[in-house]
């Protein structure tokens, strides 16, 4: 049985002025399935469309030189229509093929995704054991798929087989497979990268909050599973010595959750050196950062963290059940300061219920803490998520996926603008964010002199994208 696992790109001509500020990231949920088959001795091969530049046509082309039995995508919502596309281009060529999709777009639309076509099968949440069922079934009878936990497929008509049970034991999980992909062409974020090569990894899964925007909510995320400290720290010590990456991602919703695996994991790194030979950033909140929290992080060797801040109105935090307010965001940010670690504010504009004028206040408000980047992103009610379930069928656009991004250039293609703010204007407003806080002498020379983690070519991208 031959796997082919695809990374699909997105429509960048969406993002307009903003495109230049996306590069390739780390596909860590298509890298564990790659792991999980290979372990389970299954030819494997990737092609991550983005990180290559590839076309639709050169993805179809090396498909069909590959001639596989599966074709696996991982979906996200701005690279739908994309991934339909293809999967109908390779089925046109290779008639024979199983087209899967996963991820959380694929998870929430399963039922028409198989019904339409685009997909032979959907794979529901954690999918590295339900993946390699898959292969066995297909290779005995595809009428064992009814067995298969965790997959909605057609069988004269489509089928939503029983909910797998959450795999609680993670560190059981084989390493993502990384040697597959173009990991050397990959970053983070322009705010997010300070060394490369970089990687990413997951010290857990799932998050306890219950944030209206977030879209782990509905699809398998609600449940919160945490690995070994000691045993993330032997896959951290794996991708320094086996890929010589020089910064590591944590993708955990939030970084550290639980306090007691923060010592062990930041003196296991310190004892092996860890700390020395590669450096770790991770997302958290702000009231998760108190004074012993924050110095235990750096002295383990993060250097940097990115904390969804969303608004500089408690009242707008409010209504997206955030369970936050700006008092403790003030303090968690001094925390890390103070602890020596760099501070990233991720805000969101156009909330519901927010008014041009709360957009300024919070705009202030990521001056006033003077974080040393901020990202101010235009909200999007994303497939998965609280927000998405309010307003599905009421004023979203049903089927612009492309257009479901945070930098989305074009006023009359936002997917979302809270009533009787002019889109126009919160378009305005984004490019407007960028330059209060970028253009300040104090960062101005934070970036060019103190930090310069940026590179030139991101700086300019950037002085594009406020432009307007």
């Amino acid at each position: 049985m031959r796997v082919l696992l695809i990374n699909p790109a997105m429509d960048m001509g969406k993002l307009g002025r903003f495109a230049g500020l996306l590069e390739p990231m780390p596909c860590i949920g298509l890298a564990y399935i790659a792991g999980a088959l290979e372990a389970h001795g299954v030819h494997v091969r990737v092609i991550d469309m983005f990180a290559d530049k590839l076309s639709g046509q050169e993805v179809v082309d090396k498909a069909v030189r590959y001639g596989p039995d599966i074709v696996g995508m991982s979906v996200l919502t701005p690279s739908a229509p994309i991934c339909s596309e293809i999967a109908q281009r390779i089925r046109q060529r290779l008639p024979g093929v199983t087209i899967i999709w996963g991820a959380i777009h694929a998870d929430v639309f399963a039922h028409d995704i198989v019904r339409d076509g685009d997909a032979d099968i959907v794979v529901h949440h954690d999918g590295e054991f339900t993946i390699t069922e898959i292969v066995d079934a297909l290779a005995r009878d595809r009428a064992d798929l009814a067995d298969v936990d965790g997959i909605t497929w057609a069988d004269g008509q489509v089928v939503r087989n029983r909910d797998r049970v959450l795999n609680r034991d993670l560190d059981a999980l084989p390493y993502p497979a990384w040697h597959l992909f173009p990991y050397h062409r990959y970053g983070l974020l322009p705010f997010a990268d300070f060394a490369k090569p970089v990687l990413t990894m997951a010290a857990s899964r799932g998050c306890p909050y219950r944030c209206d925007y977030c879209s782990l909510i509905n699809t398998g995320g609600k449940v919160f599973r945490r690995r070994d400290p000691i045993k993330v720290v032997d896959e951290y010590e794996y991708l320094v010595d086996r890929y010589g990456v020089k910064q590591i991602g944590f993708i955990d919703p939030i970084f550290p959750l639980v306090k007691k695996d923060l010592k062990p994991f930041c003196e296991e790194l310190v004892r092996r050196g860890l700390d020395k030979r590669c450096q770790w950033l991770s997302e958290t909140r702000a009231d998760r950062l108190d004074k012993e929290t924050a110095t235990l992080m750096y002295r383990g060797g993060c250097r940097r963290v990115l904390m969804g801040i969303e608004s500089g109105s408690d009242l707008l935090l409010g209504n997206v059940n955030k369970n936050l307010n700006t008092d403790s965001v003030r303090e968690g940010v001094a925390n890390a300061k103070a602890a020596g670690i760099q501070t990233v504010g991720l805000f969101m504009i156009g909330m519901p219920g927010e008014t041009p004028e709360m957009t300024r206040e919070t705009v202030e408000f990521a001056v006033d803490l003077d974080v040393d980047f901020a990202k101010f992103a235009i909200t999007v009610p994303f497939p998965g998520s609280k927000l998405f379930e309010d307003r599905w069928q009421k004023d979203l656009f049903r089927d612009d996926w492309e257009n479901y991004t945070t930098f989305n250039p074009d006023p009359d293609r936002l997917v979302y603008h809270p009533p009787g703010y002019d889109p126009a204007e919160l378009v305005r407003l984004q490019s407007w964010a960028l330059r209060r806080f970028y253009l300040r002498p104090q960062q101005i020379k934070r970036q060019m002199v103190d930090l310069r983690t940026i590179s030139p070519k991101m700086l300019l991208y950037g002085l594009y994208g406020m432009a307007i």
